[in-house]
């Protein structure tokens, strides 16, 4: 009894201490706020769609941007560039689909300052997930493989602060409360997201609930499936340059 005791112990206090290590390593990467103001963050963000109008691999090229004109690769070079030339600038990449492509292209002293970047917090994913995946004729089965393997990418590349600690679905039209029930049970800290019914919108607008406690599930004990909830106020303010979501 007394060496199982000893083995709990000793497995609690490095437990302790991996906690320690992450907060010091990998979250302490917010400004230091003012008390007497209103402070705000603007987070500067991807919305790379994994195939939409055009091809994925269109996408990722910037080729046939008379369709739609995009070209992921450069955005990541510019992205890693202006982070490196300003220590205040922090980015947030979503879609691991592409980031991955991105990764396997670049050099090894590239990937080296890239993974100094996310251990200063100036890099961070959030969702985490190969894409941004649909919440209405999707299986659960096909959401928890490609969320598995775009975050087993990211925990192989990057450890501890590689992980996304939000889920991100700013774009699918409607949310599935299985899906939160899910993210909860993945262990994320909040869920954001940008498309809601009018109605509902202006209700809650007017009420003051776009924030809410989202109880996800009638039959798994709180708060397994609790999840930190978050409505954008507008999906998309397209106030050239850049596009602003607020």
């Amino acid at each position: 009894m007394h060496k199982v005791s000893t083995f709990v112990c000793g497995t609690l206090c490095l437990l302790i201490l991996l906690i320690c290590w992450y907060l010091c390593l990998c979250v302490q990467s917010c400004q230091a706020t003012k008390p007497t103001m209103l402070n705000v963050h603007l987070v500067p963000h991807t919305h790379d769609d994994v195939g939409w109008l055009k091809t994925v691999d269109q996408y990722f090229y910037g080729d046939r941007n008379d369709i739609q004109h995009a070209g992921v690769q450069y955005i990541l070079d510019s992205v890693v560039d202006q982070l490196l030339k300003n220590p205040d600038r922090r980015f947030i990449y979503v879609e691991t689909g592409f980031f991955y492509r991105w990764w396997k292209q670049q050099s090894s002293s590239m990937q080296q300052t890239v993974k100094q970047l996310v251990n200063q917090g100036r890099l961070e994913f959030v969702n985490g997930g190969w894409c941004m995946s649909d919440e209405a004729t999707t299986h659960y089965s096909a959401v928890i493989d490609q969320m598995t393997i775009g975050l087993r990418f990211l925990n192989e590349t990057f450890g501890i602060c590689g992980r996304p600690r939000v889920a991100w679905h700013i774009d699918p039209f409607g949310h599935a409360r299985e899906h939160a029930s899910l993210f909860a049970q993945m262990g994320y800290d909040g869920f954001f997201f940008g498309r809601l019914d009018y109605q509902d919108r202006t209700r809650r607008m007017k009420a003051k609930e776009q924030e809410l406690l989202w109880r996800a599930s009638d039959s798994l004990p709180p708060p397994m499936a609790d999840l930190f909830t978050g409505k954008k106020k507008k999906n998309k303010n397209k106030t050239p340059p850049p596009c602003f979501m607020t």
